[in-house]
C-alpha cells in the first residue's frame, strides 16, 4: 500500500517534469520503499524513474533488494565510472553478482579500476558458477585461535571493532576457530560472552562443524541451513578445509524466494524471467513454447476425439460430461504435481518414499474417484435415466482421476531421475498427456459398453 502511494508520487513529478523533485523524492526513501516504488510502476515508466537516481548509495541499494529486472535495466544506464563508485559501496558478494552480469570487456575494466585488496575478495567469487555456493559467500568473517582466552577475543575483536580493522558488514554473530587456515571449530559470540574469562576457546568451541563446498548448489546450502537452523553457514575448500567465506541467512532467504518463484512460475507453464514488470516481448518469449506444447496436445486430442465420432452420435450426452471428466483428471494431476513438485524441492520427497508416496496417491485418488463417479452417475441417471451411461462416466471419472494422479506423481520424479528440473513436468506436459489419456479411457469404455 506504501509502495503503491509512494509510485504514485513519483509518477506524478515525472509527468509534471519536475525532475529535481523528483530526485530529492526518491533520495528521501529508505532503500526498501525505493525499490518497491520502481518495481510498482509500469515497465514504461521504471527507466525513467531510475535515470533519477542520483546518489550513490541508493544506486548501491538496487543491487542489494533489486530483482534481476530492475538490476539489468540500472546496468544499462550505469556508465564505467558509476559502476566502480556503486561496486565500492557493495559487500564483495553483491558486487560479484553486478560484475557477473556485465559482458566480460566491461567487468575486466570496472574490476581494474578498483582497489587491488577489493580485487583479490572479488576474483575468487567470480570464478564461481552464480549458482555455486562460492558465489553467494563473503570473504569477511573473524577468526579466532583455540588457545585463547574468551577475555582475550573479546578484546580483540572489541578493539579491532574501534579502529574499524573489522569491515563494517562483517556478521560477528559467530566466530570462526581456524588453525593453519583449516576451520577447526565455530564459537558463537553469546557463548564466549557467557563463559568464563579465562575458559579457553577450545573448551567452548563447537565442533565437529558443519560447512558446504564452495562447489555446493546455492538450493542444497538453503537446505542445510533451514535444516539446521544457521544463521550463517562456513564454506570450506574440499581439499584442505580452508575456510574462504560464509554465507549468511539474508543470502540465503533470497535463494529460496528466487527458487520458488521459478517453481511457481515452472508450474505455470511459464519461466522465471515473465514476472510481472516484464516486458511484452519478454512475456511472450517465455510462454510460447509452454503454449505451443499445450496446443500440440490440444490438436492431437481433437484428432482423436475425431476418431470417436460414431460413439458420440450413437450417444450424444456422452458430450455432455466430456468437461466435468476431463476437467477432475486435469485438476488432480496438477495438484499431484504440485505435491510431488514440492516434496523433492523441500526435501521431503527422498528415494525411499518414492513407491510410498505413489501408492499414497494412488489410493487417494481412487477414492476420489470412486465418490465423483458416484455422484455424477447418480447425476446422469436423474437426468437421461439410461444405466449403460451411468456406468460409462462412473468408470471412467474413477480410471481418469487415478491415473491422472498417478502421472501427476511420477512425472516430477522421472524428470528429476533424468536430470532435468521436475518442476517442468508441470503445468503444460501433465495437463496435456491427461487430456488425451482422458479421451482415450472415456471413449474406449463408451465403445465397450455401447
Amino acid at each position: 500500500m506504501e509502495n503503491s502511494k509512494h509510485s504514485l508520487s513519483a509518477l506524478e513529478l515525472l509527468e509534471a517534469e519536475n525532475f529535481s523533485g523528483l530526485e530529492c523524492f526518491l533520495q528521501s526513501l529508505h532503500p526498501v520503499e525505493l525499490i518497491g516504488t520502481i518495481e510498482s510502476v509500469a515497465s514504461e515508466h521504471r527507466q525513467s524513474l531510475l535515470k533519477h537516481i542520483t546518489g550513490l548509495d541508493d544506486l548501491a541499494s538496487i543491487f542489494v533488494y533489486g530483482n534481476q529486472q530492475i538490476i539489468e535495466s540500472s546496468l544499462e544506464l550505469l556508465d564505467e565510472s558509476r559502476l566502480v563508485a556503486v561496486a565500492r559501496r557493495l559487500e564483495a558478494d553483491n558486487a560479484a553478482n553486478m560484475l557477473r552480469l556485465l559482458p566480460r570487456r566491461k567487468q575486466i575494466a570496472v574490476l581494474k579500476r578498483l582497489a587491488p585488496e577489493y580485487q583479490r575478495k572479488l576474483k575468487p567469487l567470480l570464478s564461481y558458477h552464480e549458482e555455486m555456493a562460492g558465489a553467494m559467500m563473503t570473504p569477511l568473517f573473524v577468526s579466532i585461535d583455540k588457545n585463547q582466552t574468551c577475555e582475550e577475543v573479546l578484546g580483540e575483536v572489541r578493539s579491532e571493532l574501534q579502529l574499524e580493522a573489522i569491515d563494517p558488514d562483517t556478521d560477528i554473530t559467530y566466530l570462526y576457530v581456524t588453525e593453519n587456515e583449516s576451520l577447526i571449530g565455530v564459537c558463537s559470540l553469546r557463548e564466549i560472552l557467557s563463559s568464563k574469562g579465562t575458559s579457553k576457546i577450545e573448551s567452548v568451541m563447537t565442533t565437529p562443524t558443519i560447512s558446504v563446498s564452495p562447489q555446493t548448489d546455492q538450493e542444497v546450502v538453503a537446505q542445510i541451513i533451514a535444516d539446521y537452523n544457521f544463521s550463517s553457514i562456513p564454506v570450506c575448500e574440499d581439499e584442505n578445509g580452508e575456510l574462504i567465506g560464509i554465507i549468511t541467512l539474508d543470502d540465503v532467504v533470497d535463494v529460496i524466494e528466487e527458487e520458488n518463484t521459478e517453481d511457481i512460475l515452472k508450474l505455470a507453464g511459464t519461466e522465471d524471467q515473465d514476472q510481472v514488470g516484464a516486458s511484452v516481448w519478454t512475456s511472450i518469449r517465455s510462454r510460447l513454447p509452454w503454449l505451443f506444447a499445450s496446443w500440440i496436445g490440444g490438436v492431437s486430442g481433437a484428432m482423436l476425439l475425431g476418431s470417436y465420432t460414431e460413439e458420440l452420435e450413437k450417444v450424444v450426452a456422452l458430450a455432455f460430461f466430456m468437461p466435468v471428466v476431463f476437467g477432475m483428471g486435469g485438476n488432480i494431476g496438477s495438484q499431484s504435481t504440485t505435491i510431488t513438485v514440492r516434496g523433492i524441492a523441500t526435501g521431503d520427497l527422498s528415494e525411499l518414499h518414492i513407491l510410498t508416496r505413489l501408492l499414497k496417491e494412488l489410493k487417494a485418488s481412487l477414492a476420489l474417484g470412486i465418490f465423483f463417479g458416484l455422484l455424477l452417475g447418480i447425476t446422469t441417471w436423474f437426468q437421461f435415466g439410461d444405466v449403460k451411461l451411468c456406468i460409462i462416466v462412473s468408470v471412467s471419472i474413477a480410471s481418469i482421476m487415478a491415473i491422472a494422479a498417478s502421472i501427476g506423481s511420477m512425472m516430477p520424479i522421472l524428470f528429476q531421475k533424468l536430470g532435468f528440473d521436475p518442476a517442468v513436468a508441470s503445468g503444460p506436459l501433465v495437463t496435456t498427456s491427461t487430456d488425451i489419456l482422458s479421451i482415450l479411457i472415456y471413449f474406449s469404455i463408451a465403445s465397450y459398453l455401447l
